[in-house]
Order: structure tokens, then sequence, then C-alpha cells
């Protein structure tokens, strides 16, 4: 038996006190909406990204280190975009040990050639790769 009967979701979580938090959790809240939190450590990511390699940002060619250096790899977007994930998943990180469930949940990791959709595995593979029907 539980000491919460019905499952609670927090909404506005975000910009919540740690008291507060720690009271909904006691209160028996499952699930805490930070939404704004979370889009707000993603923007963080890239202004931090940005502001540090600001002088390789301006052109293709020319950066701090010379006039015919290349910045590709400054202003490719899977560079920035990586920063941006990863203080958007420390902010989760940061919410998951507030709500007291940080390691609750091994990892699940997909099988070698199975597709992480609901258990779905595709019954044959033909030429190129395409499933078959």
């Amino acid at each position: 038996e539980s000491n919460h009967p019905i499952f609670l979701v927090m909404h506005g979580g975000s910009g919540s006190t740690d008291e507060e938090i720690a009271t909904a959790v006691k209160a028996g809240v499952v699930k805490m909406n930070i939404d704004t939190d979370t889009q707000w450590a993603y923007w963080e990511g890239l202004r931090a990204f940005e502001k540090e390699k600001h002088d390789y940002l301006q052109g293709q060619i020319g950066n701090p280190t010379g006039a015919d250096k290349p910045n590709k790899k400054f202003y490719d977007p899977r560079v920035w975009i990586r920063k941006s994930e990863e203080t958007m998943i420390a902010r989760c990180g940061v919410s998951m040990e507030k709500l007291s469930c940080k390691g609750t949940y091994p990892a699940k990791v997909p099988e070698a050639g199975s597709v992480p959709l609901y258990g779905f595995k595709p019954k044959s593979v033909g030429v190129g790769g395409m499933v078959k029907e």
C-alpha cells in the first residue's frame, strides 16, 4: 500500500525552489515538467560555445591562428548542437537528483541491428539495407 494513492505531476517545475520540489516529492509527485529549464540549458550551451569560439565564427576562413586557417570545425552545426545537448543533459541530471530518481533505472542499450522503437525488429533486410515486406 502506498501513502500516495494517485500519481501527481508538477506542472511548472522550472524555477521552483529546492524546498518546493522536496515538498512536492514528499506529497507524491512522480513527474515534474521542466521544459523552460531545459530550453534555457540548451540555449546556454550554444551561448557559451559562441562566446568561447566567437573569433572562429566570423567567416569560413581566417581566425586568430591564421588568416588562411579554416573554421569549419567550429561552425559545423554538429559541434555546437552537441554543446547545447551536453548542457541540457546536465540540467536533466540536476532535476533527476532533486527528484531522487538518479540511478533508479539501468540504461537500456538496444541490441545490435535492432531498431529501438517499441521493440520493433524488421523481418528481413534486402539489398542496400532496405526492409523487405
